[in-house]
């Protein structure tokens, strides 16, 4: 170890100088958030179990097969397992700017046999040579303004930003799942009502060839309940094709091949997974500290902040101190001996006078992104609570459109109910048992549309207000960063 008695001075002024740190000092930007929600919250959770309803959200369906592809997303989805080694890659440039703090050191070694020309040298001089050097150098830039330590804090923020990244990426992961699977199942829905409607039809058209054949209906009658039977029919192939299409997507988002769910999600049983009750509520401040994509865009602006800093510190002088300690003999046995030792203490210092406006450029750059970002979280906080706002009036809304659909499909089943049994005593004609079914099939897909859309809604309710991250503990994200 280099010990230098008269270095002493220098250091100690350095330590004391190095606590200056130029640029300003980074203060959470506040925004001020509502009391309350401007739409109705009636029917929401508020209790002490939202937080835990909002953390694994689409349990609130008792959906099995759902709990199971959520599971398998989580750790093996693609952009998952992306957003995880960038915070590894942030983990390795906050390593990198904290290295600034430290001395580099480096070792080197040498050997050297030199002829020199005997017509510069004397008789009595030999003329071949050996060499042997080996030694350290190492240089420590001093962080007299701060440069490194805005550096690091620039690369603290950065790093909880990605990580707040990863989990706004999973915050979409679940809500991407959850709507894919909503669609699969209301498509597999759709056709068992289709199915169930192609039966009528065929009833329908059995009765109307009976009819006719017994000379009490017309040959326009059958030709009415065959094409109402066909027209429902060609319905069949759009919604198998929706379930495939769902059923690649899920199977995607999992990080596996399209068609590896075709068996598992064909033919689910049950019916669309109804909206889970007393979905839960939060404040307007409450989706602030809980929306990952808010987190992020705060976490970037004290990024932006520290690199003010950064761009400061650059117009000041830099120190610098080159210490170095080495042997040199002329042969391998007098290398490493007291008589061989070498050493040097360098101190410099590096005074930026003109660089052309860059250096104050560099800093108006720094402090108009700050700005940028600035705008960007106030506007990454407004867009949140209008995903909430939006989501609430649509639930709101959608509910009262599905009660009078479930309204208007037991007034078209009766309608049919009775026009079938006016046709069938000859007391009415068949295009009002067409009409009643047609009426009835449409009643009925709206009614599995509506439920989809109140699925959808209730989804995009949980992920307005930013829930599904909370539920992966600090073990569980650790292991995932890893890629275990």
């Amino acid at each position: 170890m280099l010990r230098s008695y008269a270095a002493l001075p220098i250091v100690a002024v350095v330590a004391a100088l190095s606590a200056c740190t130029v640029g300003p000092d980074y203060q959470p930007p506040r925004i001020a958030a509502p009391d309350t929600w401007s739409e109705a919250t009636d029917g929401l959770n508020q209790g002490p179990d939202a937080a835990p309803r909002l953390a694994r959200w689409w349990t609130g369906f008792r959906d099995p097969e759902l709990d199971h592809l959520v599971e398998e997303a989580i750790a093996g989805n693609h952009d998952l397992r992306i957003a995880a080694q960038r915070i590894l890659a942030a983990r390795a440039d906050r390593t990198i700017a904290a290295a600034g703090y430290y001395p580099s050191l480096s070792a080197q070694t040498t050997a050297q046999r030199a002829q020199q020309s005997k017509n510069l040298t004397l008789p009595q001089v030999r003329s071949l040579s050996n060499t042997f050097q080996a030694g350290f150098d190492a240089s420590w830039e001093i962080d007299l303004f701060g440069k490194t330590r805005r550096t690091v804090e620039a690369a603290d923020a950065t790093l909880d930003a990605t990580t707040w990244d990863r989990r706004a990426v999973l915050v979409s992961l679940l809500g991407e799942l959850g709507t894919d699977y909503s669609q699969l199942r209301s498509a597999q829905e759709r056709i068992r009502i289709a199915r169930q409607t192609i039966a009528a039809d065929q009833d329908a058209l059995d009765l109307a060839q009976q009819k006719f054949a017994n000379g009490m209906g017309t040959e326009l009658d059958v030709a009415q309940a065959r094409a109402e039977l066909e027209t429902v029919r060609a319905s069949l192939p759009q919604f198998e094709t929706m379930v495939a299409q769902n059923a690649h997507a899920i199977a995607v988002l999992l990080g596996r091949e399209p068609g590896a769910l075709k068996v598992e999600l064909a033919d689910l049983p049950g019916i669309l997974p109804p909206v889970p009750p007393n979905l839960p509520s939060s404040l307007p401040s409450e989706v602030v500290r809980n929306r990952p994509d808010i987190r992020s865009a705060e976490r970037t602006l004290a990024a932006a902040n520290a690199e003010i800093g950064v761009a400061i510190a650059q117009e000041f002088p830099s120190f610098t101190l080159t210490p170095s300690i080495g042997w040199e003999a002329g042969t391998m046995n007098k290398l490493l001996t007291s008589q061989g030792l070498i050493w040097g203490l360098a101190g410099g210092a590096n005074l930026p006078l003109f660089q052309g406006g860059a250096l104050e450029a560099n800093v108006d750059k720094a402090r108009a992104l700050a700005e940028e970002d600035r705008l960007s979280y106030q506007h990454t906080v407004l867009a949140a609570f209008q995903d909430v706002e939006d989501s609430l009036v649509a639930l709101t809304n959608e509910e009262r459109r599905q009660t009078a659909l479930r309204q208007a499909v037991e007034a078209n089943r009766l309608a049919l109910q009775r026009a079938t049994e006016l046709y069938r005593s000859g007391l009415g004609g068949f295009i009002n048992v067409v009409n009643s079914e047609r009426n009835l099939n449409t009643a009925e897909d709206g009614l599995a549309q509506s439920a989809l859309t109140r699925v959808q809604q209730s989804i995009a309710f949980y992920k307005a207000l930013g829930g599904g991250w909370q539920s992966l503990d600090q073990t569980a994200e650790g292991k995932a960063e890893k890629g275990n």
